[in-house]
């Protein structure tokens, strides 16, 4: 026997109200402070219909804390004893999630108030599910004049993987916004501890019919985590980062890879006054999997000889020289 169950005005009203557009994903640790800032950028975006969800991994009282004594009903908070890491802890959000989108922001940045809401005029404009919707952002050094990242964006025909490794190339994790369906089809690696973005859209750039969708304005605030500062992008490991790289060969050119391999782990190598022999093997790699130009090796050799905090200023003034 079929029943025909006809919704009342009240209840087609109420089922649209119920409807989550994005669901906003915050992993975090012991930074209650910069956590704050980050759920106060969410809170304060001009689309008001999304959920955030905070992801303590590991624990953490203070953090606790701060989080209830934000008086909002679109925030909610899960902890996670033992910690988990940081890829695991976005997928718990996202799986606890009730949004049609997922949308990431790590506890160190914030967004710009528009953000979402020009993501969803995109993301709802795409007829598929294989898609992120990304920005471009601000990158900031404390006491310095904001860059536009990245600095270029993706040319016809480039592929993914060597747009993620070029020069002032890919986008940051918090600008990042994509299909529930597509995250949960294709979520984080568990247990990576590095390079956990990177991995994310390699695979899904392997996707049949995966579009990089991109807003040309600079939406999110990354603050460059100095080496004062805890960041797991700070934590120099380049055997690991060099075995990732090679598990990895089949979803990147050999370009990529060689960008890879100058851009991190011969930079790393140096930095962890590794010997001679680790770096001619990483050499050796470079030239013989790889495809290395002079403009990767002189980037290199600018990496090694000048550090991190002058690189960075002479950075900042060759941007304003040339946009002056």
């Amino acid at each position: 026997m079929l029943s025909l169950i006809q919704s009342t005005p009240e209840r087609i009203n109420r089922m649209i109200a119920e409807t989550i557009d994005v669901t906003v994903v915050i992993p975090t640790n012991n930074r209650p402070a910069l956590l704050k800032r980050a759920i106060t950028s969410a809170l304060e975006q001009t689309h008001h219909n999304i959920e955030i969800v905070v992801v303590l991994d590991g624990t953490d009282a203070n953090t606790v804390e701060m989080v209830r004594e934000i008086d909002d009903s679109r925030l909610s908070l899960i902890s996670l004893s033992p910690s988990v890491g940081g890829a695991e802890a976005r997928n718990a959000g996202a799986r606890a999630g009730k949004g049609r989108y997922i949308a990431l922001l790590d506890d160190d940045d914030e967004w710009l108030p528009e953000k979402l809401e020009k993501q969803l005029a995109i993301a709802d404009a795409n007829s598929t599910n294989n898609f992120v919707v990304v920005t471009q952002y601000l990158y900031r050094l404390e006491d310095h004049k904001d860059e536009i990242w990245p600095g270029h964006l993706p040319m016809q025909g480039e592929p993914l993987s060597e747009f993620l490794f070029s020069s002032r190339g890919g986008f940051q994790t918090s600008t990042y916004l994509c299909p529930r369906s597509l995250f949960l089809a294709n979520p984080f690696t568990a247990g990576l501890k590095k390079h956990q973005d990177w991995d994310w859209f390699l695979r899904l750039a392997s996707l049949p019919d995966f579009r990089l969708l991109v807003v040309a304005s600079p939406l999110s605030i990354y603050w460059v985590p100095l080496r004062s500062r805890s960041s797991v992008s700070g934590k120099l490991d380049w055997r690991f980062s060099a075995s990732w790289a090679k598990s990895q060969l089949s979803l990147m050119t050999r370009k990529a890879y060689s960008t890879f391999l100058v851009k991190i782990c011969l930079r790393a190598a140096f930095i962890q006054k590794e010997g001679r022999q680790a770096l001619a093997l990483l050499g050796r790699e470079l030239f013989l999997t790889g495809q290395p130009s002079i403009f990767m090796i002189a980037d290199l050799m600018l990496s090694v000889t000048v550090p991190e905090v002058l690189r960075l200023r002479l950075r900042y003034g060759w941007a304003w020289l040339c946009h002056s």
